[in-house]
């Protein structure tokens, strides 16, 4: 994306190539729009001239007071809007041709759009009350003024210019923000430019409107009650007639600027509850668009911040998930929080499975290594699934060996016979899936229960979760034992009895015997899983492939 102070593309685009009216039609919009909110100077002096002639009664000034407001307030308003939005327009334009240009000017009067349309609005009222009170349009009783001294007729014109100016200048300032703050939002959307936080308070400029508005009304109500009353006289008005009229034109503009204000704060505190809903539910790519210059911009800026910070996290969580379990992940966050990441040990009574290929050294020698490396991750793709769909989490991957464990980050009661099913599962994929397209490989896995301890081992800058204790070490022994046996699967006594108990007999294992282990003084029993239990289970996977295929 780009920033409020760089430059548009510099990309060009095709000669000859028509440009469609949808590329042009923003910034027209746009300037439409800007247009629309400046003309609403009329609609206030219609307001306000609407009440003048329905308390006096004077209706004769209508047409007179029409054609000022139709000259002044709207064609020689719009001109001016139309000049004051040039530059905008032409960025908005170039952006939406991706035509090269210079965006700084155009950003430049975007954000200082507000100001400069209250400096024009001002200058538009001065001529208003200049052109009206010059041609006397709303003195009805012209045999009255003669009456009325100079200082006083100077007094009042001063002072009904100023006014009148004023609330044209008040409105102008909040609804030019209101519509640079949308301005400011398409750009977003569409060109993806991003706008800087301003230095605009909400609370003083609403302090500084409420106190401009009281003021003007209470000065207006004292001059008429006392130095005015002459004057007001010649327009066809009674004193109370004029304080009324003073109060209409006061409430009129707050109103206006009320309905403005409201809207440049509330779209953006919208805008962000949407954000922080989206961010709630883990989209932590939500951006919202910079669009005020206020509190509320300086808000958005600091929620993209965050949003970004919890993209990076969230980016790198998952990128640690590819390396580590997820459990683990999670595990490890929980240690981090608790302020120890190297926390003691946890002591679990689990089962341990070993994995690896047969004759994998033989079967590389002649592949590259790009190939040899896009071989083992179609293997743990596959031999990965059956570990994690049976409650177990694999810790950590040596060549093509693979170290697993159940019952230690999910409590699991069946984690023997689990794991003996994760066994029986990952053995018949390796027999009927076949490798890199053509290979078929085969994987010898030892099983064995018992206690073990758990829990994070390493340097204070390196930490790995593993498990330690006699179990693993003899899970690992009967992995290589089926070199001797000539077996696939072997697992312990421990881990037979186990899941016999769970699984009522329904898995078949063949008991092989008593075998001495290297590293322990007492054979230890060993089974293996039947050919009949993975006949049965060629069966099954047969039968559900036909019933899928029908």
């Amino acid at each position: 994306m780009t920033t409020d102070t760089g430059h548009a593309h510099t990309s060009t685009p095709i000669v000859g190539q028509p440009v469609s009216d949808s590329t042009i039609a923003p910034g027209h919009t746009m300037l439409v729009r800007y247009i629309l909110s400046m003309a609403g100077m009329a609609f206030i002096d219609v307001c306000f001239s609407g009440a003048y002639v329905l308390i006096s009664g004077n209706f004769s000034v209508i047409w007179r007071a029409a054609i000022i407001n139709a000259v002044i307030l709207l064609a020689l308003n719009t001109a001016g809007a139309i000049v004051i939005f040039q530059p905008i327009l032409r960025m908005i334009n170039a952006l939406a041709l991706k035509q090269p240009i210079k965006r700084s000017t155009g950003l430049r009067r975007l954000r200082k759009l507000h100001v400069i349309s209250a400096i024009w609005a001002f200058m538009v009222g001065l001529a208003y009350c200049l052109a009206a009170f010059g041609l006397g349009t709303f003195n009805v009783n012209q045999a009255d003024l003669p009456e009325v001294d100079l200082a006083t007729k100077i007094y009042a014109a001063s002072w009904f210019s100023f006014a009148y100016a004023a609330h044209f200048a008040i409105y102008a300032f909040f609804a030019s923000a209101d519509c640079a703050e949308i301005i400011r939002k398409q750009t977003h959307d569409l060109w993806g430019i991003e706008y800087h936080p301003g230095r605009g308070r909400i609370g003083l400029r609403l302090a500084i409107v409420i106190l401009a508005l009281t003021l003007i009304s209470s000065v207006a109500i004292l001059l008429d009650i006392t130095l005015f009353r002459d004057i007001r006289a010649a327009q066809g008005l009674s004193v109370e007639q004029a304080v009324i009229l003073d109060v209409i034109a006061t409430e009129t503009a707050a109103v206006l600027c009320l309905f403005f204000i409201s809207r440049t704060l509330t779209r953006p505190i919208g805008q962000l509850t949407d954000a922080v809903r989206e961010i709630g539910i883990g989209q932590t790519t939500t951006r919202i668009a910079v669009t005020s210059d206020d509190e509320v911009s300086r808000l958005a800026f600091e929620f993209n911040r965050m949003a970004a910070g919890l993209e990076e996290k969230d980016r790198m969580r998952r990128a640690f998930e590819r390396y580590v379990s997820q459990d683990v992940v999670e595990l490890a966050m929980k240690r981090e929080q608790s302020g120890d990441p190297r926390a003691a040990g946890e002591l679990r009574f689990a089962t341990v499975m070993f994995t690896d290929i047969s004759g994998f050294t033989h079967l590389s020698e002649d592949m590259e290594p790009a190939d040899v490396i896009a071989l083992l991750n179609e293997y743990f793709d596959l031999v990965n699934a059956p570990i994690r769909n049976h409650r177990g989490v694999v810790l950590n991957y040596v060549g093509d060996a693979l170290h697993a464990v159940f019952n230690v980050l999910h409590e699991d009661p069946d984690h023997a016979a689990n794991a003996v099913r994760a066994a029986i599962t990952m053995q018949n994929i390796t027999r009927h899936h076949k490798f890199a397209s053509t290979m078929n490989i085969q994987t010898r896995i030892g099983i064995h229960s018992g206690p073990v301890v758990a829990g994070p081992v390493g340097s204070g800058d390196r930490i790995d979760f593993t498990i330690q204790g006699d179990t693993a070490n003899l899970a690992s022994r009967l992995e290589a034992m089926n070199k001797e046996t000539g077996t696939e699967i072997l697992v312990s006594a421990a881990t037979r009895e186990l899941a016999g108990a769970v699984t009522n007999g329904k898995i078949a294992f063949k008991a092989l015997g008593s075998f001495a282990i290297r590293g322990r003084q007492q054979p230890v029993d060993l089974f293996t899983i039947s050919d009949e239990q993975n006949t049965l289970n060629d069966i099954a996977s047969s039968q559900r492939n036909t019933l899928s295929r029908i």
